[in-house]
């Protein structure tokens, strides 16, 4: 029977791999992420070089800083999107769309979204620092090892992020997924954090200077 490479890429590892790394669904799931952080890279250093020329139009870093972290998260949206669109447009065309039910569709939306909207702010906030060359390697690294961690250790799976955007890995699949509410709430909360950091940050180096 044909597959929906919209749920091989967003719906994430089936449950009932504990002990074992599944290696498959799992470079399905990393491949998603792959691409989504290729595509953050892409866009920071693209806004990079036009914020360049227009640093004098900020009186504050401050004022850099709100529009510098809104324009990530937006461009980290816009990408999912996009993304969401092309899969689904390849299910369209090879006659895989009816695998995918509305509410299906929609719950795995909302987790992959609030998932890689998080990431993006990771990757802003990585982006001030000077090891900004390394943000998608870590970011990607934080997802596969924090999901191979849970899979040994069902303890801690479901404060694993790597696990946070997985539909199949969630309540809304499962009952002994993790519990989808609290993680999509500590996500928005990463938002917050992640500002947060980077204005304290920016504030500490210009303080210095």
């Amino acid at each position: 029977m044909s597959e929906s490479m919209f749920i091989k890429l967003f719906a994430g590892v089936p449950s009932g791999y504990f002990g074992a790394i599944p290696l498959i669904p799992l470079g399905w799931w990393l491949l998603s992420i792959g691409v989504f952080l290729l595509a953050a890279g892409v866009y920071a250093e693209r806004d990079r070089k036009l914020e360049a020329l227009s640093l004098y139009r900020y009186k504050t870093v401050e004022g850099w800083w709100k529009r510098r972290f809104g324009k990530g998260l937006l461009s980290g949206i816009r990408t999912t999107f996009l993304f969401f669109l092309l899969v689904l447009s390849w299910d369209i065309a090879m006659g895989n769309i009816s695998l995918l039910s509305p509410g299906l569709l929609a719950k795995i939306i909302i987790l992959w979204l609030f998932h890689s909207v998080s990431m993006a702010a990771l990757f802003v906030l990585l982006d001030l620092f000077p090891v900004r060359c390394f943000a998608p390697g870590a970011l990607f690294l934080l997802e596969g090892v924090t999901f191979i961690i849970g899979c040994q250790f069902h303890a801690v799976s479901h404060v694993m992020y790597g696990m946070w955007g997985m539909y199949l890995q969630s309540n809304l699949c499962g009952t002994e997924g993790f519990a989808a509410g609290p993680v999509i709430a500590t996500e928005a909360v990463m938002l917050t954090v992640g500002f947060l950091t980077g204005r304290k940050y920016l504030k500490k180096e210009t303080d210095f200077v």
